[in-house]
């Protein structure tokens, strides 16, 4: 069994990708820890709180992360996701609290107790960053990460910059000039698989109750994307990194390099530069099918 560590900014596509993880038997979630992004820290936080119970696994703990990035201003993007960042879509409070701990300390200690665990960051890596700096010892412990982030072509914030990754791009610096293991999957591999109102509903999700909650989280996402760019559609960036934790194979195109960010301050901000090196393994295409195959497992969901 893989086990993992989800850390998310709980929008529509991490409520997705959360599902995939708990569908798949060969996947043990240890945690999620959340952090500022698509909403605020305590929306996102309390968005994981409801969608746990919902799919049964109340069980999983949850660890409030960072409220805003290293030294930008918090950037969030509820015209996106909904007012709430799930799409508008109000789930129950089934009465699951907070961890005590934070998430550096949380980490830190299920990385004890699992050492070799993977982290998937699937919002901006201001956690990440700040752990590592706290605990230096993580970079012994974490067996890899795998990171939900940047644009190596056209950007969904900016020409040049993915949400992520425009977030808070000291904390990528900081990820990347670590020693984990290190794996991208930039919003251009999402964008090359992007999916249609329509073909979404073809396969048939809405007969269960996970696909009908993923379809109804998406209605103001896909109203969105329709405005930006002519259809109702879903890029599904998050879920098609989790996707690639469960089954590495789905991965069509990949490569080596290193990365270097863009800081704040640039004009460019967020941008992810591509430089010769192996510091990191860049997954830029996913297989369409094999991703469509992941996704209606969690049709299997309570």
């Amino acid at each position: 069994m893989k086990k993992i560590l989800i850390d998310t900014d709980c929008g529509v596509d991490d409520a997705v990708a959360i599902m995939i993880a708990l569908a798949h038997s060969e996947i043990g979630v240890l945690g999620l820890t959340t952090v500022s992004g698509n909403v605020g820290v305590n929306q996102v936080s309390e968005n994981v709180l409801r969608l746990l119970p919902v799919l049964g696994r109340e069980d999983i703990p949850v660890y409030r992360g960072a409220s805003r990035p290293l030294i930008a201003q918090p950037h969030h993007a509820a015209g996106v996701h909904g007012s709430n960042g799930l799409g508008d879509v109000e789930l129950p409070d089934a009465g699951k609290r907070i961890e005590s701990a934070g998430v550096p300390d949380g980490l830190l200690r299920l990385a004890r107790e699992n050492p070799g665990l993977t982290l998937v960051a699937l919002g901006p890596l201001t956690n990440v960053a700040i752990a590592l700096n706290l605990y230096p010892e993580l970079e012994e412990l974490l067996g890899e990460i795998v990171s939900m982030g940047g644009a190596l072509e056209r950007g969904n914030v900016t020409t040049c910059a993915e949400f992520n990754y425009y977030a808070d791009p000291e904390s990528v610096q900081v990820v990347l000039d670590s020693r984990v293991p290190l794996t991208v999957v930039p919003w251009d591999a999402a964008v090359k698989i992007a999916h249609t109102e329509e073909e979404i509903r073809a396969l048939g999700l809405g007969d269960s109750k996970a696909g009908k909650l993923l379809l109804d989280m998406h209605q103001p996402l896909f109203a969105y994307i329709d405005k930006v760019y002519g259809a109702r559609a879903a890029m599904f960036p998050d879920p098609i990194a989790m996707a690639y934790v469960v089954k590495p194979a789905i991965a069509r195109k990949e490569t080596n390099c290193n990365l270097k960010m863009e800081p704040t301050g640039s004009p460019r901000r967020g941008a992810s530069v591509r430089q010769q090196g192996n510091r990191l393994k860049l997954i830029m295409e996913i297989d369409k099918a094999g991703f469509q195959s992941i996704l209606m497992e969690i049709c299997n969901l309570a």
